[in-house]
């Protein structure tokens, strides 16, 4: 988020300015400027959706999928962490985080954490590729069913 700086009534006066609301069904995610979307893509199946920071080096990826048949969020979370390592990314073993589970990934210098959390019918995967990701979702991030998504990062 920027700020700017307003003379007012003789002081200086500290006003933030967002830079960009991204809103869909599922969540508001309120991107600060030096934030930018790699990704976004909204269709009957999946909502997708990328951000990097300006260096690159931080990444997040919010993706919510509907469900074929109610699964829990261990069956999901076991699913994608097979497609990580089908595609030769190092999968650690998921662990609890509350009502989600938390699998940490590397691949080369990459180092990151997915947390996968389901409603049955809906799951959402969010993933985080350097500290600054869970940053931006920690205080950017407002779900509509905050029980889609993890309580914390």
């Amino acid at each position: 988020m920027k700020r700017f700086f307003a003379l007012c009534g003789g002081g200086l006066l500290a006003v933030a300015v967002r830079a960009e609301e991204i809103t869909n069904k599922y969540f508001t995610l309120d991107l600060p400027s030096d934030w930018n979307v790699e990704l976004s893509e909204e269709n009957a199946e999946v909502t997708l959706l990328i951000v990097s920071d300006a260096s690159r080096k931080n990444l997040a990826n919010i993706t919510i999928s509907n469900l074929p048949e109610p699964m829990s969020a261990k069956e999901v979370c076991m699913m994608t962490c097979d497609g990580l390592k089908d595609a030769g990314v190092e999968v650690g073993e998921p662990v609890t985080a509350g009502e989600s589970y938390v699998a940490e990934f590397s691949q080369g210098e990459a180092h990151g954490f997915q947390y996968v959390t389901a409603n049955g019918t809906l799951a959402s995967a969010v993933s985080f590729i350097g500290d600054g990701g869970k940053e931006l979702l920690q205080k950017h991030f407002k779900p509509v069913d905050p029980k889609l998504f993890p309580a914390s990062y």
